[in-house]
């Protein structure tokens, strides 16, 4: 009796000290999850992010095709450049040859084309700058209104990129007929739709869009005959990425092109 007792005891207290034991393994376990960590005297590298714009390659701001000309870049002497004569319009000689390819695809998509404008002096341009302004007071408009609504549409003397040889104002003669002072609704008509949406693969860009971001940016109001050459792949680029000429050249500036 005494012997059973004895083993029961001695069974007792080896379960006592393997829970004691396992205690402890935990508890230590414990506190050595909250030591802190050592300071090897190395800091962690930071490493900051360089946000990746997917740009065309080579491109800067100083090409001659990104020249930029607006109300807040504006240049009171003409631009050097060589000037040809297409349909008794000048423009950029470096732009004639896209120009013409543009317009034959349009015509073998079955559009005809008609060059309203191209290279403007400023002399000329200050000419229909004015004209603007008296045709709206004509009309009873004041002074102040009058150069509000004209520089909605026209860009004041030194700012319209007409001067750079490169801006076009390009319509199908279809939409012209209808509208020969060019309004936006020429964009009802196929051949203006047709225009707008190849002109990237010719290197060209619809430089006034008809959204409100863009006309912000621009401060011009959509224009949907007026198209600037900036290159195949600077076009490429702007119209998928549904950029103005301006976010772009930021853009290209930050990435520091």
């Amino acid at each position: 009796m005494q012997r059973n007792v004895g083993k029961k005891l001695k069974k007792h207290l080896l379960l006592i000290v393997l829970v004691i034991m396992l205690i402890v393994v935990v508890v230590i376990c414990f506190f050595n999850t909250k030591q802190p960590i050592k300071n090897t005297g190395k800091i962690a590298k930071t490493s900051s992010v360089k946000k990746v714009y997917d740009l065309p390659k080579g491109v800067k701001t100083t090409d001659w095709n990104l020249v930029l000309v607006n109300k807040n870049h504006s240049y009171q002497t003409e631009l050097n450049f060589t000037k040809v004569t297409v349909d008794s319009k000048q423009i950029d000689q470096r732009i004639a040859q896209a120009l013409a390819n543009f317009r034959s695809a349009a015509q073998k998509a079955g559009y005809a084309t008609t060059l309203v404008s191209g290279y403007r002096s400023i002399a000329y341009q200050t000419t229909v700058y004015n004209n603007s302004i008296s045709q709206y007071e004509s009309n009873g408009m004041s002074a102040t209104e009058a150069k509000r609504l004209t520089e909605s549409v026209i860009q004041v003397p030194g700012s319209s990129e007409h001067q750079t040889g490169q801006a076009v104002d390009l319509a199908g003669n279809d939409a012209l007929a209808a509208y020969p002072s060019l309004e936006a609704g020429m964009d009802k008509f196929k051949s203006q739709q047709w225009l707008i949406k190849h002109a990237p693969e010719y290197g060209f860009i619809l430089r006034y869009p008809s959204d409100s971001q863009s006309i912000k940016e621009t401060g011009i109001d959509y224009e949907s005959w007026h198209f600037r050459y900036v290159g195949v792949s600077n076009a490429t680029y702007i119209t998928n990425h549904h950029r103005t000429l301006e976010k772009y050249i930021q853009t290209l500036k930050k990435a520091g092109r």
